[in-house]
């Protein structure tokens, strides 16, 4: 269950329950991008380092690689606020980090000194309630219903991927079926919709939702081709593919596609390099 954690409560996950007690945020100024000032590369603590001390920002909890982490970032990049990351090395986890998270995963949302939000969709989804400025999730109750469906069914990318990296062993032909239908999925929605992207005229919430995903399948197409998305059989979702590369939002925190050869070709033999963004050649 997604929950909101706080020192002394446990509170339901609901959003508009979650706003009568953490205030809607002020807006700032849209026009200067924050995310230029935050350093997103940080090393990534471990076992034995301190907890920085809170300075009163929004802090993600996060993981440079972790495609659900990066689901919450972009909502906050999408907002424009300010806010701090801190990575994290799972492998090796800090002693503090299960005060942050109880299961010791990434994303976490710290809105407050010891209140956290968990979950990468419900971290998301706080952002885009709390913070009024460019709305994210649709007005239209049938229309916010329907996107997060189809958030939801696109499980089979993350399971497809997940597989070929951690055990490729237990791929079975319904897995692989259960990812070219998904894509086939977003094809369809793409044409239906016949917006460039499928939040409208620009990314929403179900753009940035999906997009990890999307982002990470050419750097493991190396270690198995069967996760290519085929320009022909998928042509709409591969031109959404390269809208959503030039989009502002994304561009900020993309990481280049030679870093992440490296990292997964590393991660599928057990080695977890995770500062490949601060080594210099």
């Amino acid at each position: 269950m997604h929950v909101l954690l706080s020192p002394s409560v446990i509170r339901t996950p609901v959003a508009n329950l979650l706003l009568r007690v953490l205030p809607v945020r002020n807006t700032i100024n849209m026009a200067r991008p924050v995310a230029h000032s935050i350093n997103f590369n940080s090393k990534h603590l471990r076992k034995g380092d301190p907890l920085p001390p809170f300075n009163g920002k929004l802090r993600v909890y996060n993981m440079r690689y972790c495609p659900y982490a990066q689901r919450t970032l972009l909502a906050l990049i999408a907002k424009n606020i300010d806010f701090e990351v801190v990575n994290i090395n799972l492998i090796d986890k800090p002693e503090w980090l299960t005060q942050k998270s109880p299961l010791g995963k990434v994303p976490a949302l710290e809105i407050s000194d010891g209140e956290c939000l968990i979950e990468s969709l419900i971290t998301a989804e706080y952002v885009d309630e709390a913070y009024p400025q460019r709305p994210l999730l649709p007005k239209d109750p049938v229309q916010k219903a329907k996107d997060k469906g189809l958030i939801e069914r696109t499980g089979a990318i993350h399971t497809f991927l997940i597989k070929i990296l951690r055990s490729p062993e237990t791929i079975t032909t319904d897995v692989v079926n259960g990812y070219y239908n998904t894509l086939a999925l977003l094809e369809s929605e793409l044409t239906m919709r016949g917006t460039l992207f499928l939040g409208g005229v620009q990314p929403g919430f179900i753009d940035y939702m999906i997009w990890p995903w999307l982002e990470r399948i050419p750097s493991v197409v190396e270690i198995d081709t069967r996760i290519a998305i085929d320009n022909k059989r998928y042509p709409k979702l591969n031109e959404y593919i390269k809208r959503m590369e030039n989009d502002s939002v994304v561009k900020q925190y993309i990481i280049p596609l030679d870093v992440y050869r490296k990292f997964f070709n590393n991660y599928v033999k057990g080695v977890y390099e995770y500062e490949y963004l601060n080594i210099k050649e």
